[in-house]
Parts: structure tokens; C-alpha cells; sequence
């Protein structure tokens, strides 16, 4: 069967291409909630706030020239908030978080008794030493979670901790949708926390301390990756099994649109409250997916629900314009594909027995935990780039866009094992190098950056496939869920790696990454590859396949290979 030929009305009829569309333009604000970080916690630069008046033009400088001549405000600030080397460079500036231990009062009679700056010299050295700010000056027009709570400084650990929230959200998200979607229906879990997705958001914008919002991050985590899973899976159930990568690709593109979106609406609208009330406000369109939306054939033939089932089939044969299938039909299919689920009382026990499916999971599971913990640090750290914040989201979004495109046409035809290593390979490689080309050209770490992004994004589609070919069919569900359990460690630990770089030092967390990045690509000669060959059904079919490299045990087939697979 040709490419071409699943494609024609009998594979891919008019319902399946509309359900396609629709699910598409559902993935388009799934960017919204982990990317909601760079409105809500954008910290622009800032100082302490020392209350000096900005129509005052009498201060009288040493030299007997007015302060207002030699930009007074500018040499006031250099008397009362110290300057202070930087470690990432060594240059010097202006203290973000402290000033000199000038009281307020002592201010208000210097101001009143037209001091020169001898004078506030004086003072300043008379009351000695420094304080931390007691209210901060923000630059710049936007309204973040940040500026408003003033979580700067000594308050700045609670940036990284909300987006670790919204990760252990997901992490909680994910069984929980998992059981909602076996029991009630895909339908249901899609509809239920896509819902809840836009409620999150709408709620979260009445945030009034920093406590409520962490609380909110944490529940919008939840809904973050299954309402986008459950998608997926409506989309694979309903179309041709050959067709199923090309479901992964409209989804994928779709996020990726939203990604490219994001930019524009991160410049309209500059305060973090009415950003969450348009994250809200956008839902309503998809109140219409209650009646668009369809549960899947499979679902209500897996638990016999036949009335509901005959209805589907009914609609989908109207919709297509073709003679409807029978009961018999879809439920032969469940059979056949769920057959090798009944080959073991305890598939899971018979992976665990095998040393090369374990070690096999532990690698896959590390490169889970490295691919997105390098997305999410590369995603969420956009604000800390040079150039203009919301270009550098669309050129992020592009990149998300050119990744889906590379993993469709490029990826499907060359292997998983091969193209992972390539891609991430280089993408140790480009983040190894990021901090000294950073002392050479800013506008070079931007390329560099985004082309990371771009290799993330597509070692990030090559993983959710992958797995899912090198296990027996009754655990392939379960070991995905393992491996997304090791994702969400990466993006919980993502925020701190940037918070670190945003503290100054960016070599270290750089050269971390990028090692156990090349570490996880080295672990991918241990792995079989998996192009053209069939879905292994059992535990036996899995553990025959080899990679690159195998352990000395494993090398005799005939006499040895038992010995391997049992511990």
C-alpha cells in the first residue's frame, strides 16, 4: 500500500480529514500554560527605588553646577546604590538588589537643604555600609508576577519554584488522565481537561499573593499534557495505523503554530493578568468540540458499548459517504491488535526479568530526562537572550515548526537511533560552545540557540515514537509512561538551571548539559534500530533485538542469549 493510497476516501475519508483539523486547532493554545513563564515570571532589569524627586533642579554639585546640568538623577543614583562586579563578565553595574545605608530621612533633608553631592558623600559614608532594597524600580511597561509581588533578590527562588509546580502538575497529570481516558472515554479526558486548562488560566489571573499562584501553576500543570495526549490518541484511534505518524505531525504542528502566535500576543499585551484572561477567553470557540468531537470507535468496542458504537459508525459512513463498517469488524481488529496483551499474566514482571529490556529502559529513560530538560531550559530561558524578547519567541517557534516538519520528512525515512544521536550530538555540542561564543557575538548565541531548540524539538519527536518500538506490545503503554515520569524530573530540574544562569554563571550549567547530553547520545549504540522492522509482540521478539553494541553475553544467540535476557 503506497503512501498515496491512504489518502484516498477509503483510509482517510472527509471525517477523518475534518477530525485531523479539528484536533489540530486544538494543540494551537496547548503553548499557552508551559510557556505562560515568559509573561508571568519576566523579570526586567531593576534597582532600588530610593524616592528621589524627578522635578528637582536645584541641587547643587561640587563644583557649583546644578545637578539638573549633569543629569543629576543619574549621579544620585551613583551615590546611593552601589555598583558590583559581574561575574559572567567582570564588569561592573548597578546593584539590582541593594543601596547604601542612607535612611529615608536623612534623604528628605538632604533633598529639602539643597545638599552637593560632598554632602551626600558624607552621609553616605557617616551611615556606612549597605542594606537590601526596601521597594524596587522596574524598567520597562510590563506587568509580571514578578514585579508585582517584587520577587526579585532574596524572593527570586520563588521564580524557578512556580515553573517546577507546573511540572509536578504534569507529572501528576499524566496517570491521573491516563486512568480518566481508560475509564471514561478519550473523549471525555480531552474534553474534561481541555476545559479545565482555560478555567486554570481564567482563575489564575485573580492571583493575589504569590502562594495562590503557585497553587494554580501546580493545577495548570495537570492539564497540561493530557488534554495534548488524549488528543493524540483520538487521533490514532480513528485513522489508518499507517497513518498515525502523520496524526503525531498534525498535532505536533499545530503546537508549533501556537509557539509562533505566542510572539504577537506577548507584545499586545504586556500585563500577566489580562495575558491569563486572553489564555481564558480563547477557549470559547471549542465549546463547540462537545458536538464536534466523537468518541473513538475502538474505546466503545473495547468496553461494549454497542448502541453508542453503532451511532459513530453511522456518522462516520455519512459523513464519508460510505457503506458503514459492522460491529464484528471493529472488534475482530481490537482482538487482533490486543491479542498479544493476553500472552502473560504479568508483562511487566517478564520486561524486568530481561537485563536487556531493563537496560534498555534505563537508557531510554535518560534520554527522556535529558531531551526535556534541554527543551525546556532552551524554551523557557528566551527572555534572558540578547535582542528583542518577542522576536527570539517567534524565531523559538519557527524552530518548534521546522522540527515538526524534520521529523516527518526526514526523520521517518533515516531511523531513531541514528538521527537522535546526530541531532542531539550536535546540540551538546552547540550548548558546550554557547557560553564563549557569548563573549564574542550575543547575536551568534541567539542562531545557536534556536538551532538547540530546533534539535530538541526533533529529538523530542524521535523519543515519543521510538520507545514505543523496542517493547513487547502488552508494556509499550507502560513503558512510555515511565519515560515520560523521567521527562518530567528534567523539567522540574529546568528552572534552576536557568535561574543559575541568570545569577551570572552560565559555564557551568552549559558544560553539565551538554555532557550528560553526549553521555545519552553515546548510550544509543546499546540500542537497537528500529527502521523497517516489525513491532515486537513479546518479550522474547524484544529482547532478540540488538544494538551497535551489545554486552559479551548477548553476543552468542544460541547458547548465550538466555543467560542475557534473565537476570
Amino acid at each position: 500500500m503506497t503512501f498515496k493510497d491512504l489518502f484516498n476516501g477509503k483510509y482517510f475519508g472527509y471525517y477523518e480529514k475534518r477530525l485531523c483539523f479539528l484536533l489540530f486547532l486544538s494543540t494551537i493554545p496547548n503553548i499557552f500554560p508551559p510557556l505562560q513563564v515568559l509573561v508571568n515570571s519576566y523579570t526586567p532589569p531593576h534597582r532600588c527605588d530610593v524616592n528621589i524627586p524627578t522635578d528637582k533642579s536645584s541641587f547643587q554639585s561640587s563644583d557649583g553646577e546644578t545637578l539638573a546640568s549633569k543629569h543629576w538623577k543619574e549621579v544620585v543614583f551613583n551615590l546611593t546604590i552601589p555598583f558590583e562586579k559581574q561575574s559572567s563578565d567582570g564588569t561592573y553595574k548597578r546593584s539590582a538588589c541593594k543601596q547604601y545605608n542612607i535612611s529615608t530621612e536623612s534623604m528628605r533633608k538632604w533633598i529639602s537643604g539643597n545638599g552637593t553631592t560632598s554632602d551626600l558623600l558624607d552621609l553616605r559614608t557617616n551611615e556606612s555600609g549597605t542594606i537590601p532594597c526596601s521597594k524596587y524600580l522596574y524598567e520597562g511597561e510590563e506587568v509580571s508576577v514578578i514585579t508585582e509581588f517584587d520577587l526579585v533578590c532574596d524572593k527570586s527562588r520563588l521564580k524557578p519554584l512556580f515553573t517546577s509546580l507546573f511540572m509536578v502538575g504534569m507529572l501528576a497529570g499524566g496517570p491521573i488522565g491516563g486512568f480518566l481516558s481508560d475509564k471514561f472515554g478519550r473523549r471525555v479526558a480531552f474534553l474534561a481537561f481541555t476545559l479545565w486548562q482555560f478555567v486554570v488560566a481564567f482563575v489564575t489571573s485573580f492571583a493575589t499573593s504569590p502562594a495562590f499562584y503557585g497553587v494554580m501553576q501546580f493545577l495548570a500543570g495537570i492539564s497540561a499534557l493530557v488534554n495534548y495526549a488524549s488528543a493524540v490518541m483520538i487521533g490514532s484511534e480513528f485513522v489508518h495505523p499507517d497513518l498515525r505518524s502523520f496524526t503525531y505531525y498534525v498535532l505536533g504542528s499545530g503546537f508549533a503554530i501556537g509557539y509562533i502566535l505566542l510572539a504577537p500576543v506577548m507584545y499586545l499585551i504586556r500585563d500577566w493578568r489580562w495575558f491569563m484572561r486572553f489564555s481564558a477567553f480563547i477557549g470559547i470557540p471549542y465549546i463547540s468540540y462537545y458536538w464536534l468531537i466523537d468518541e473513538t470507535p475502538v474505546w466503545l468496542a473495547s468496553k461494549g458499548k454497542d448502541e453508542q458504537l453503532i451511532m459513530v459508525l453511522d456518522k462516520i459512513a455519512k459523513i464519508n459517504k460510505q457503506e458503514r463498517k459492522s460491529i464484528e469488524e471493529v472488534k475482530d481488529k481490537l482482538i487482533s491488535e490486543e491479542s498479544t496483551l493476553k500472552t502473560s499474566r504479568h508483562p511487566f514482571l517478564d520486561v524486568a526479568k530481561s537485563f536487556t529490556l531493563v537496560w534498555r529502559l534505563i537508557i531510554m529513560g535518560f534520554s527522556w530526562f535529558v531531551v526535556s530538560l534541554a527543551y525546556y531550559v532552551l524554551a523557557l530561558n528566551n527572555n534572558n537572550l540578547s535582542g528583542n524578547r518577542f522576536l527570539n519567541v517567534f524565531y523559538a517557534g519557527l524552530a518548534e515548526l521546522a522540527s515538526v516538519l524534520t521529523f516527518y520528512l526526514l526523520v521517518e525515512s533515516r531511523g531513531r537511533r541514528s538521527s537522535y544521536m546526530i541531532i542531539m550530538g550536535c546540540c551538546g555540542l552547540g550548548i558546550a560552545v554557547n557560553p564563549l561564543v557569548a563573549r564574542l557575538s550575543a547575536s551568534l548565541v541567539v542562531v545557536i540557540t534556536m538551532f538547540n531548540k530546533f534539535a530538541a524539538g526533533v529529538a523530542f519527536a524521535i523519543i515519543y515514537s521510538y520507545v514505543g518500538e523496542m517493547f513487547p506490545t502488552a508494556t509499550r503503554q507502560t513503558m512510555l509512561g515511565v519515560c515520560s515520569c523521567c521527562a518530567r524530573v528534567g523539567g522540574i530540574i529546568s528552572p534552576y538551571i536557568i535561574h543559575e544562569g541568570e545569577n551570572g554563571d552560565i559555564l557551568a550549567p552549559s558544560i553539565a548539559m551538554a555532557v550528560v547530553i553526549l553521555l545519552s547520545v553515546v548510550l544509543y549504540l546499546f540500542l537497537p534500530e528500529t527502521k523497517n522492522k516489525r513491532l515486537p509482540q513479546t518479550t522474547g521478539d524484544a529482547s532478540e533485538m540488538k544494538g551497535l553494541v551489545h554486552f559479551a553475553c548477548c553476543k552468542s544467540k544460541n547458547t548465550q542469549n538466555a543467560k542475557c535476557a534473565e537476570i
